[in-house]
């Protein structure tokens, strides 16, 4: 009888060696995510309103895909492609939070972005819009951060450093003009809306952030409470299932142009990323290269780029001008209308 030679042996072991890594490869978890270019959409068709007009050009909307507890053949793929950044899971969710949980947080923040769009482009155009609510909700307590023994889940932030906060976004604003360490004075409203509530000063002590090296936190999951206006236009904004903050500066610039008689595009294809604020501030957001690079893959003329994450979006090795924006106002300029008064009609 004729015996199987060696090499044959050999060859089948290895394979099963080989085998048997890949699928441990395939379902061990690395405590990474993942972050690739996703979609880019044209903000216009998420807009309806008799007051809308069309516009000459396009506004775009750039967004990321992300994968969540990344596994190690997934983590070899993503290292291979230099569209694709890896960070550690707990940078990018509060550990805490279950998959829903991460999601309606990210859906609420997509709600208070567009509304806020809203208010300061019509600000901008010189309607009378009054705010109604204030403050910015405690929603977890983050281990191991200045907020630990301060602040209580369910606690509302007024003002932090005497500066008055009606939303999250602002509260990151106010944050990010300090440095790791500085301490802050926080106006607290505990147990509001009951009969125990009561008005606090707490003072916390900045701690560097899980999301974005570098910067300060003070070491809670934000949301925004009972923050809203009546608005004096017909206007609906339907996000889908599109989540978070960054595309606040791209949904204003799309109703300033629509709301008023200026063409700001000007036939041009405009990209931008950022959260914006009550006051026009434009704020940093995560996956910028991914974001970068979608929208050069779309053929848009400008990325307008949050100057918090100006550097990190030089990483991404395509051509396409990037300009800085600190507050709508810098994307105005770019776009050769410093001085919108005009409303339509």
């Amino acid at each position: 009888m004729r015996r199987v030679p060696n090499w044959v042996w050999a060859v089948g072991f290895l394979a099963l060696i080989l085998g048997a890594a890949v699928g441990w490869a395939s379902f061990s978890e690395t405590g990474y995510a993942s972050f690739r270019p996703g979609p880019v959409y044209e903000i216009a068709d998420f807009v309806e309103g008799e007051q809308a007009t069309e516009l000459n050009g396009e506004a775009l909307m750039l967004t990321v895909v992300p994968s969540y507890d990344v596994t190690v053949l997934e983590a070899l793929w993503a290292d291979l492609n230099p569209a694709v950044d890896l960070i550690e899971l707990e940078r990018v969710r509060n550990p805490a939070e279950s998959d829903e949980d991460y999601a309606e947080r990210q859906r609420n923040n997509m709600a208070v972005s567009k509304e806020t769009a809203e208010y300061v482009a019509l600000a901008i155009l010189g309607y009378d819009v009054t705010v109604e609510g204030e403050g910015v909700t405690v929603d977890a307590i983050l281990p191991e951060t200045g907020a630990v023994g301060v602040l209580e889940v369910g606690d509302v932030v007024v003002a932090i450093d005497g500066i008055p906060v009606t939303q999250h976004l602002e509260a990151i604003t106010e944050i990010y003009k300090n440095d790791i360490g500085d301490e802050l004075e926080l106006a607290v409203v505990r147990n509001i809306e009951t009969d125990e509530e009561e008005e606090l000063t707490l003072t916390v002590t900045l701690v560097e952030s899980t999301v974005e090296p570098g910067r300060p936190m003070i070491g809670f999951g934000a949301g925004t409470y009972a923050w809203g206006f009546e608005s004096p236009v017909d206007i609906e904004i339907d996000q889908g299932n599109i989540g978070g903050p960054s595309a606040g500066l791209m949904y204003t610039i799309t109703l300033l142009d629509m709301l008023s008689d200026d063409d700001l595009l000007d036939g041009r294809k405009v990209a931008g990323t950022g959260s914006i604020d009550r006051n026009g501030g434009v704020g940093a957001i995560g996956g910028i290269k991914q974001k970068v690079i979608g929208a050069a893959r779309d053929g848009a003329d400008v990325v307008f780029v949050p100057e918090a994450n100006w550097e990190k979006a030089q990483e991404a090795d395509v051509d396409i001008e990037l300009v800085k924006v600190t507050t709508i106002d810098d994307a105005l300029e770019w776009l050769g209308a410093d001085e919108l008064i005009s409303a339509a009609g």
